[in-house]
């Protein structure tokens, strides 16, 4: 099935000449740069392609379920009309979510820990429900198996976003430990992650993302992954220190992640 499906679509890629395309089983996106704003016309001729090809492989769009994302500062949202067709048009969003991802226009990943806010509190609940009926040990599985990933996935990319929201998720990871433990809600973060084998949510990240960086530097990572990373060279402090940088956008300079 699926993988029937992503090898009937795998040539997709020979239609796309001003973007890249990224497949995951029935789902896909197409990365642009340096798109005008006015026009929007390397999308368009991109677009109108990707539908060729895809009527050339009795396939069609689903225009309603295709929209776009640009990542600026601009606070209006736009259209994109389709070959001169009224009812053919794609809109643009604050924020899409990708495999589990939300992405919003900013990068500020404010809605991606929103939703992971919901769905914590959630299971939270019936944690807290059942925590009488089950002993310490099965609470500290139900923690480990259907909270910890939960704030563990895609956290080296969510961890940019502001302290505030990463306090929140603090929090909450917090309460999840001392509701499993079944202490007071004032005993210290120490105690209770000791308790757990947890480390702090700040520090659980830090790992998480040097041992992304090991695997880059060490290339055992896929290829499009290590090159989106160059070293610093010259003699700068950085350069003597080996640090990598990922190069910015020349078309978004006052972009401020």
């Amino acid at each position: 099935g699926p993988l029937l499906f992503s090898i009937f679509i795998n040539d997709i890629a020979n239609a796309s000449h001003l973007s890249k395309p990224y497949l995951f089983a029935d789902d896909g996106a197409l990365y642009f740069e340096n798109i005008c704003r006015m026009t929007y016309l390397s999308i368009r001729i991109e677009l109108l392609n990707i539908m060729k090809w895809l009527d050339l492989n009795k396939l069609a769009i689903n225009i309603k379920k295709t929209n776009f994302i640009v990542f600026d500062n601009n606070d209006y949202l736009d259209r994109i009309y389709l070959d001169h067709n009224e009812h053919a048009f794609i809109d643009e969003r604050r924020s899409v979510k990708y495999l589990g991802l939300v992405l919003d226009n900013k990068l500020s990943f404010n809605d991606h820990i929103d939703m992971i806010k919901k769905k914590i509190a959630k299971r939270i609940g019936a944690m807290y429900r059942c925590k009488s009926l089950l002993p310490l040990k099965y609470r500290k599985m139900f923690a480990n198996a259907l909270m910890l990933p939960i704030f563990d996935y895609l956290d080296i990319v969510y961890f940019k976003a502001s302290k505030t929201k990463l306090n929140e998720l603090d929090t909450l990871y917090k309460k999840v430990a001392k509701i499993a433990l079944d202490v007071s809600t004032k005993e210290t973060r120490i105690v209770v992650y000791r308790e757990m084998g947890w480390l702090p949510l700040h520090l659980r990240r830090q790992v998480h993302l040097s041992a992304y960086l090991y695997r880059i530097i060490n290339n055992l990572s896929p290829t499009n992954f290590i090159e989106k990373f160059n070293y610093i060279t010259g003699t700068s402090r950085g350069s003597s220190k080996g640090n990598l940088y990922i190069p910015r956008s020349n078309t978004l300079k006052d972009f401020p992640y």
